[in-house]
């Protein structure tokens, strides 16, 4: 409630109201107000005005998007676990796809030259993706046949070394014994031998299989899968030894 002055606004009585104007008369400003009270009236009126005319105040609240959003502690402990899982799967994909491509193209050389005299041939074969019966009659090294050809191997080894890290390798609470090691990666590698060459196109097909015997396919295949067992086994030991020092 406000503190204002009693004899700011008299309240209109028979003895402090002045007469009435004459009828039709216009009543004048001097003739409403009584003179002696329109100063400190007049002063008070500015006075409680005032506080109106003072500036808005506007607070401005900042949102800190880098601050974690509040919600389930359980549903964010799981987000967090599957993306470090993720990092883990792709860390050891990789990995093992070069060990194996690695392992398998030295064992490719060494039966390529043992069977048609030519240490490249079997890698040029793969470059029949996209050069077709050329790449397949290509015996000399080169960037056209080799280069590519080692690409698409390399590419075709990380996908199965990515596919076999994410269903085997990381579903194991504890790591396996290097049998087990060996075991599951030959089962994987049994399943890439059957699909690409029992469920894949033949422009799709690694290729080498028309320079080597069934002997030295037995061999590439068999060193491609030690390759991925001991490239998960490196992934694993670091990663683990990584968390460990964490």
């Amino acid at each position: 409630m406000n503190n204002r002055s009693p004899d700011a606004f008299p309240f209109p009585t028979s003895e402090s109201h002045p007469s009435p104007p004459p009828e039709g008369a216009a009543p004048t400003l001097k003739s409403a107000i009584d003179p002696e009270h329109k100063e400190p009236a007049l002063d008070h009126g500015i006075e409680e005005s005032f506080p109106a005319s003072d500036p808005v105040s506007v607070a401005v609240t900042k949102v800190d998007y880098s601050a974690p959003l509040s919600g389930d502690p359980t549903q964010a402990v799981a987000q967090d676990g599957q993306r470090t899982t993720m990092r883990a799967v792709i860390r050891t994909g990789l990995i093992a796809g070069t060990f194996a491509s690695v392992a398998s193209t030295v064992m490719l050389a060494w039966r390529g030259q043992s069977d048609v005299g030519s240490l490249s041939a079997p890698t040029n074969a793969t470059s029949h993706w996209l050069w077709d019966r050329e790449a397949l009659a290509a015996k000399s090294p080169s960037w056209r046949h080799t280069a590519v050809g080692y690409a698409i191997h390399h590419g075709s080894s990380t996908f199965w070394a990515l596919l076999y890290a994410w269903l085997w390798v990381h579903r194991r609470p504890k790591p396996d014994s290097a049998s087990k090691s060996l075991a599951s990666a030959g089962l994987a590698t049994a399943a890439a031998f059957v699909i690409d060459y029992a469920a894949t196109p033949k422009r799709l097909t690694p290729g080498f299989e028309h320079h080597l015997s069934k002997r030295s396919m037995a061999a590439v295949y068999a060193t491609f899968a030690i390759g991925l067992a001991v490239g998960c086994a490196v992934a694993l030991r670091n990663h683990r030894s990584g968390a460990d020092e964490t």
